[in-house]
């Protein structure tokens, strides 16, 4: 990959991040693949965010800095890839690690899938505020024309995740805005990845290569926006693509029930864990899911002493780590649910 790299923009929005855009940025600083641009979107933080990042841009001429009055993560994602260079384009949220070969692999993969691919993804773990390691994602091998089954779970994951080709986030247009005008913010980077994927093919970097952090005081208070949000994006989904099937939204308004009862559970907010459960307990997916909690509980019961801890921080190859299986193999249900479709569709009727 010596010859003609490719410019790769590293996007990243901040708000108040004091605490963690330095570990950020020393991730993204960090990847083998060099031929990279870190434009960093201040979206007016009130502490000292701003002197963090200035303090980069002396050290490290590939880091730039934009301030902004707060106009949220979609605008300030948007404004940072309107300042960028780059072919391809890397979103990064401000508190997230990643693996330092997670640029590398994914250009390397994108090179090799040809111009039909709009998008590569690949695994990640989640982390709490000192990177230890909480769960991981289902190893999920969707490639191609997937866009339905993005729709139905979402196995691209999180903002900091996904590599672009810059020129199909352009025929979208970018994140969209209108969410947070909406007080729908949540659901953008499905939204974004969703309209890649109806345009082009998608592909997997099978390898953990992004820490995704989780906070635990802010999660429980947006549930009920993220689900507000997901309804919004699905109705955009469904004016973009009439003919969408109205099972296949229903899935995916169950999957991601469940996803906000494990939110809110973690979090400590278990009546609202419970609310949500019951929101997809009528689904087939829920009874599916049901045994692998029963599963998760009853390990927490016998379990005597700490759970050996691993820690993920900047710099820290985490990739070539043998991969933690998930709390629910979502990516088993899923295959399985595919290999039933097709085997009805195939049937003589």
């Amino acid at each position: 990959m010596a010859d003609n790299q490719p410019l790769v923009s590293i996007i990243l929005p901040v708000r108040d991040g004091e605490s963690s855009i330095g570990q950020t940025l020393a991730s993204a600083a960090g990847q083998t693949y060099r031929h990279t641009e870190i434009v960093v979107v201040d979206d007016g933080s009130r502490d000292g965010t701003r002197a963090v990042v200035e303090r980069w841009v002396a050290r490290d001429a590939r880091v730039r800095l934009i301030a902004q009055a707060n106009s949220g993560v979609a605008a300030a994602r948007n404004r940072a890839i309107e300042a960028s260079k780059g072919e391809l384009i890397a979103p990064l949220d401000a508190d997230d690690l990643w693996d330092p070969t997670k640029i590398e692999q994914q250009v390397r993969r994108m090179i090799d899938a040809g111009e039909s691919t709009g998008l590569v993804y690949c695994w990640w773990v989640s982390i709490d505020a000192d990177g230890v390691v909480l769960d991981s994602s289902p190893p999920w091998r969707f490639e191609g024309a997937a866009a339905d089954i993005l729709l139905e779970v979402n196995y691209t994951g999180n903002a900091s995740v996904p590599l672009y080709r810059r020129h199909h986030l352009e025929q979208v247009g970018g994140y969209d805005v209108t969410l947070r005008e909406r007080d729908a913010e949540g659901c953008e980077d499905l939204d974004l990845a969703l309209k890649v994927a109806e345009r082009s093919h998608l592909a997997v970097v099978p390898s953990v290569l992004v820490g995704y952090r989780r906070s635990r005081g802010a999660m429980s208070t947006r549930t009920d926006r993220m689900w507000r949000s997901h309804r919004f994006v699905i109705e955009s989904a469904r004016q973009r693509r009439p003919t969408l099937s109205p099972a296949i939204v229903r899935r995916s308004r169950n999957q991601l029930a469940l996803h906000l009862a494990g939110v809110s559970f973690w979090s400590g907010g278990y009546s609202h864990a419970l609310g949500w459960g019951l929101r997809a307990l009528r689904s087939s997916l829920a009874f599916q899911v049901l045994p692998h909690l029963i599963g998760f509980f009853a390990r927490r019961l016998v379990r005597t002493g700490p759970p050996g801890a691993r820690i993920i921080g900047p710099g820290v190859r985490f990739s070539n780590w043998e991969v933690p299986c998930p709390l629910v193999p979502y990516d088993r249900i899923y295959q399985k649910r595919l290999e039933r479709s097709r085997a009805a569709a195939s049937s003589p009727r």
